[in-house]
C-alpha cells in the first residue's frame, strides 16, 4: 500500500506587496457591499407586504443590522485606499472647533471625554478636511476603546514654531508594546476584532498632509502622550 501523501500548504509566510491585498479588500468589500443591499431592497419590498407589527419590527431591526454590517464593509475598504488629498487653507482655530463639534457626534459608546486646552490664534492650516478628521477620529476613537478608569483624555492644541500641534494625552498603567511603532505597519492589532488599519491609515493621512505622529508612555507618571503636528501656512 503506498504511502498518504501530506495535504500541501501554505509557507507560514508569504510577502504580499500591500497594493495586491488593498485590491484584493476593495473588490471583495464591494461584491460583499452589493450583496447587502440587495437583502436591503428585498427587505424593504418584504416589509410592505406584511401587516403584523411584531415582524415590521423585525424587519426594521433586519434592515438595519444590514445596514451596520454594510457601513462597517466601506469603512474598512476605505482604509485600504488613500486619495490624494485636495487642500484647502483653513483656520487653524476654526478647524478645531469643526473636529470637536464632529467628535460631539458619536454614539455615546465611541464618543471620549476629552478635557480641551486650546492656545490658537490666527495661524492657519492647508487640509483636506474631510480626510485630516478622519484622520485625527482615529486617534480619538483608539483612545476611547483602550480608554482605562480615571482622568478623561486631555486634548492641547497649540502652534509652535511652524506646526500645528495636537497632543493627547491619556492615563494609561502601561501598554503592550513601543507605542512609537503603532500604525507603522497594516494590520496588526492588539484589540480583539481589531483589523490593524485605522492608524496605518492615520499615519498615512498625516504624512500625505506633510506632518507627523509621535508617542511616548511615560510609566512613572502613567501618561500616554500622542502628539499630531500638521504644518502652517502663511497668509
Amino acid at each position: 500500500m503506498s504511502k498518504l501523501t501530506p495535504p500541501k500548504t501554505l509557507p507560514e509566510e508569504i510577502a504580499v506587496p500591500l497594493p495586491r491585498v488593498t485590491g484584493l479588500v476593495r473588490q471583495l468589500t464591494h461584491d460583499v457591499r452589493n450583496g447587502l443591499n440587495n437583502i436591503d431592497l428585498q427587505s424593504a419590498y418584504l416589509l410592505e407586504l406584511v401587516t403584523d407589527p411584531q415582524v415590521v419590527t423585525e424587519m426594521k431591526r433586519l434592515r438595519g443590522m444590514v445596514g451596520d454590517a454594510a457601513r462597517m464593509l466601506k469603512d474598512f475598504s476605505a482604509r485600504f485606499w488613500l486619495a490624494t488629498p485636495t487642500v484647502v487653507k483653513y483656520s487653524a482655530l476654526m478647524f478645531i472647533e469643526d473636529f470637536r463639534q464632529r467628535l460631539g457626534k458619536l454614539p455615546p459608546e465611541d464618543a471620549p471625554t476629552v478635557e480641551w486646552t486650546v492656545s490658537l490664534r490666527d495661524e492657519s492650516i492647508a487640509v483636506d478636511l474631510e480626510m485630516i478628521s478622519r484622520c485625527l477620529m482615529e486617534y480619538f476613537r483608539n483612545g476611547q476603546q483602550f480608554r482605562e478608569e480615571g482622568r478623561p483624555m486631555e486634548a492641547r492644541v497649540r502652534a509652535r514654531d511652524k506646526w500645528l500641534v495636537l497632543e493627547l494625552v491619556e492615563t494609561k498603567s502601561s501598554v503592550a508594546s513601543a507605542p512609537d511603532t503603532w500604525g507603522l505597519e497594516p494590520l496588526v492589532s492588539t484589540r480583539r476584532g481589531g483589523f490593524g488599519m485605522g492608524l496605518f491609515y492615520a499615519r498615512q493621512v498625516l504624512a500625505a498632509h506633510g506632518g507627523e505622529v509621535a508617542a511616548t508612555f511615560d510609566p512613572a507618571a502613567k501618561l500616554l502622550t500622542t502628539r499630531l503636528s500638521l504644518p502652517l501656512v502663511g497668509s
